[in-house]
């Protein structure tokens, strides 16, 4: 398991006249029948998520060589993240939280043994040499609301197209498959190497459970599972201490 490192960050509160000018048609897959679903739904849909809890995992091709990382996730708007990174038996290899307007804007990490040569708790900033050591974000970039905010505002900005809605299966559980491509000399969610980002919506929740970013030739560049999601359980502060 790697030092220490952070993800992705919070979505943009959008009108719904805006979001409705972003409405994607669901395409349904043959002899099937869905009620149309758009990314205006997401939108909304986040609009109404105070907190939620995750089985995280995340795979980065420029880190480890994209090995997969196991991690549970607690999110808290407007920016409160806990994350727990497990080892191959279960178990918490380390441990870093970030309060926005808290803690000097710093990220507080704590592992077992050392950390970039550092034991114990250390305050770092999340774009830190040591941050970023194993990830290519920073902390304040964690989260369902940064992949909604990123994918909006490529499409407010005329900078991504979009293949028709595909409906499937996700783990057991119906699913829309949303696809967005970047016009030629743009990148995808922010990412300048990235030309095409695939992006799984729960059906019932109307939330992103998985997302794939590809770049030239489809390689796979990232790949974002939010696993056992769960929305507006309550999380108190006592979650984001350490």
């Amino acid at each position: 398991m790697p030092p220490w490192q952070p993800r992705l960050r919070r979505a943009a509160t959008m009108t719904r006249g805006k979001a409705a000018a972003m409405a994607l048609t669901v395409t349904v897959l043959a002899g099937r029948h869905a009620e149309p679903a758009t990314w205006n739904d997401v939108v909304e849909s986040y609009e109404h998520v105070r907190d939620y809890t995750a089985a995280y995992e995340k795979e980065e091709r420029a880190i480890s060589n994209g090995d997969r990382q196991t991690i549970r996730l607690w999110f808290r708007k407007p920016l409160d993240v806990r994350l727990e990174w497990l080892n191959d038996k279960g178990q918490i290899d380390q441990t870093a939280v970030y309060r926005a307007g808290h803690n000097d804007g710093k990220v507080m990490a704590r592992r077992s043994g050392l950390l970039g040569g550092l034991a114990g708790t250390v305050a770092l900033d999340p774009h830190d040499r040591l941050a970023l050591q194993d990830s290519r974000h920073p902390i304040t970039e964690v989260g369902l609301g940064h992949i909604i905010e990123r994918v909006s505002d490529g499409i407010r900005r005329g900078q991504l197209t979009a293949a028709p809605v595909r409906e499937l299966l996700l783990d057991a559980r119906p699913a829309n498959r949303f696809e967005f491509e970047a016009l030629s000399g743009r990148g995808v969610l922010g990412m300048e190497d990235a030309r095409r980002a695939v992006v799984w919506i729960d059906r019932e929740l109307k939330l992103p459970i998985k997302v794939e970013v590809l770049g030239a030739n489809d390689t796979l560049l990232e790949r974002h599972r939010f696993k056992n999601l769960r929305v507006n359980v309550g999380l108190t502060d006592k979650t984001f201490a350490l």
